[in-house]
């Protein structure tokens, strides 16, 4: 194990081992029962790593994840491939007419640092590029698509809300402005393009109109179905965006459990573990997918998720002048 893969499983630990009451350093003696049920949610995992369990311990997990070492460029399934950072996660949808990107980074320096490259290492051509749908209205998701559009003319896809959310979004030196308004997606669609069908939900709450969606892969010629979930982190709230995160959430879980999802993935790598993953898929090249964790362990994510944004609402109802340092959306 590195250095760099030790400290962040020993941050992580830190995390999950920080007194059971308290998921901000400075939570006093305020109640946390979600807190509690979110740790308990994630003792029933088959698996010793609980990311879903990180969004309750932003002190703690954030520094952690940035530690995430850049993983090359990975052939996951048959036609979807890992194309982004340590931090920000770029997932490439290949198909007969065409390249499905889902999310473009922060700027066009990403994009050549991160995307173009990778799309060639993985054997992918930057040319065939058509479609990118962007996960959220947070920059460092869409500061790189209107570079992608101008330079390969992809059509660009988002929820309404957070087409228009983009436009209120303040940017850090290192992030680009929104793209131009292109196409809209409502709740309930289904994306159609070269043969793949992808199904939409707006899921509110990490913004107004995060997206999330069914996506159907192929391991080694079978079928499966991978649910994507966009908006993960919960911090710094509003209350109504707080109770929308909860009930996009219920619906989650339900849409999950409904359709036997065989794994899910997120816009970051420390939200589904992508980089632990990819690491094991190197070093076990005949070991199955790991991707391919089955719909229990999906549920138990996003019930941990759901827990962790009802316990920090109670955090901010209780302290509401206390704000987590916007690190990373």
């Amino acid at each position: 194990m590195s250095v760099v893969r030790w400290m962040m499983a020993l941050g992580m630990a830190a995390a999950a081992s920080t007194a059971a009451a308290q998921a901000l350093w400075d939570s006093g003696n305020v109640p946390q029962p979600h807190l509690a049920k979110a740790r308990a949610l994630a003792a029933q995992s088959k698996g010793w790593r609980n990311p879903g369990l990180g969004v309750c311990y932003w002190d703690d997990a954030q520094p952690a994840a940035n530690m995430a070492r850049e993983e090359p460029a990975r052939k996951l399934f048959d036609n979807l491939y890992f194309i982004g950072s340590g931090q920000d996660s770029v997932w490439a949808i290949d198909t007969p007419d065409g390249i499905i990107l889902l999310d473009a980074m922060s700027n066009s320096k990403d994009v050549d640092t991160y995307v173009l490259p990778g799309l060639k290492a993985v054997g992918l051509d930057p040319a065939r590029l058509k479609m990118l749908i962007i996960s959220h209205g947070h920059a460092d998701h869409f500061g790189g698509a209107q570079y992608l559009k101008d330079r390969f003319g992809v059509r660009i896809i988002m929820s309404a809300i957070d087409w228009d959310f983009s436009q209120t979004q303040k940017l850090r030196p290192n992030q680009s402005p929104p793209p131009a308004r292109d196409l809209t997606v409502s709740d309930g669609e289904t994306i159609r393009f070269g043969g793949v069908a992808l199904k939409t939900f707006i899921s509110p709450g990490h913004t107004p109109g995060s997206l999330s969606m069914l996506i159907p892969v192929t391991d080694q010629g079978k079928p499966r179905t991978l649910l994507y979930v966009s908006g993960v982190s919960n911090k710094n709230l509003s209350p109504e965006l707080h109770a929308a995160f909860d009930q996009s959430y219920a619906r989650l879980i339900d849409i999950a459990a409904r359709t036997k999802v065989d794994g899910y993935i997120a816009p970051h790598a420390s939200f589904d573990d992508a980089i632990y993953k990819m690491e094991w898929m190197r070093a076990n090249p005949i070991a199955p997918n790991p991707f391919l964790n089955g719909t229990a362990e999906t549920l138990l994510f996003l019930k941990e998720v759901r827990e962790c944004n009802l316990n920090s609402a109670d955090l901010h109802r209780a302290m509401p002048g206390r704000r987590t340092p916007r690190v990373g959306d």
